[in-house]
C-alpha cells in the first residue's frame, strides 16, 4: 500500500487483550466477543458469514496467483458446544494459502477481504445493522493483527496509511469477485471443507504453484 489516505474517524470504546480496538461504528458493548453481537443471527446465517469470509480469503489468494491448500469452517452449533464444554474459544475457520505475492495491495486485499465480505453479505441479505457491523469487525481481530504486524505504517488515523484504505481496496475486490466468492462460500457452508483445487474449480480461477507443502 503506497497511497496515503486522510485519517478516518474510528471509535475505540472496546478493547481486546487490554488494547483499544478501533471500529467504524460505535460499539454498544465495551467488552465481550464477536458472538455477543452476532448472536442475533440464526446459526445458519452465521455459518454463511463464516463460510463466505474464508471463501473471500481463498478467492483473493487465487486471484493474486497464490496457491490455496484448503479452506474450512466449523459450524456455529459446533463452536457453541465446544465453548460451553471448555469455556474456551475455538477457531471458526481457516484458509491455508502459500506464495501470496508480497505487494502491499495484495496483502491488504487478502486480509481485508474476509471482513468486508461478511459486511457485504449482510447488505445483500438486508440484514446489515451497525450492531452487526461491529460484530464483524470484532471477529476480524486475527486478520487485522496479521496485516498490521508486517505493516507498521498502517493504522487507525494515527499512521501514514489509514486502515480505511484496506477496507476500500477489499470492498472493490469483493464487488468484482462476488460471483466467485458466493460460489465458494455456499459450497463451503454445506461441506465445511474444500481443497484448494475444488475452490479453484468453483471460482473458475487457476490454483497457483505450491512451494511450501502443508504440514
Amino acid at each position: 500500500m503506497t497511497i496515503a489516505q486522510p485519517a478516518t474517524t474510528w471509535h475505540d470504546n472496546i478493547a481486546i487483550n487490554g488494547q483499544p480496538y478501533p471500529t467504524r461504528h460505535p460499539a454498544p458493548l465495551t467488552s465481550g466477543s464477536a458472538s455477543d453481537y452476532l448472536n442475533v443471527l440464526t446459526d445458519h446465517q452465521r455459518d454463511q458469514l463464516r463460510a463466505h469470509h474464508e471463501a473471500a480469503h481463498a478467492v483473493a489468494g487465487l486471484s493474486a496467483g497464490a496457491h490455496v491448500h484448503h479452506a474450512k469452517i466449523s459450524t456455529t452449533a459446533t463452536l457453541k458446544a465446544a465453548s460451553a464444554a471448555t469455556d474456551g474459544v475455538e477457531v471458526g475457520g481457516n484458509c491455508l494459502t502459500c506464495n501470496l505475492p508480497p505487494q502491499g495491495n495484495v496483502i491488504a486485499i487478502y486480509f481485508g477481504a474476509g471482513e468486508r465480505t461478511e459486511d457485504h453479505w449482510l447488505h445483500q441479505h438486508n440484514l446489515w445493522t451497525p450492531w452487526l457491523a461491529v460484530g464483524i469487525e470484532f471477529g476480524a481481530y486475527g486478520d487485522r493483527q496479521s496485516l498490521l504486524h508486517d505493516n507498521p505504517h498502517v493504522g487507525f488515523g494515527d499512521r501514514q496509511v489509514d486502515y480505511r484504505l484496506v477496507h476500500d481496496l477489499a470492498d472493490a475486490f469483493v464487488t468484482t469477485h462476488w460471483t466467485a466468492i458466493t460460489a465458494v462460500g455456499e459450497a463451503l457452508a454445506t461441506r465445511l471443507y474444500l481443497t484448494g483445487d475444488e475452490i479453484a474449480d468453483l471460482a473458475q480461477l487457476p490454483n497457483g504453484t505450491c512451494t511450501h507443502p502443508a504440514t
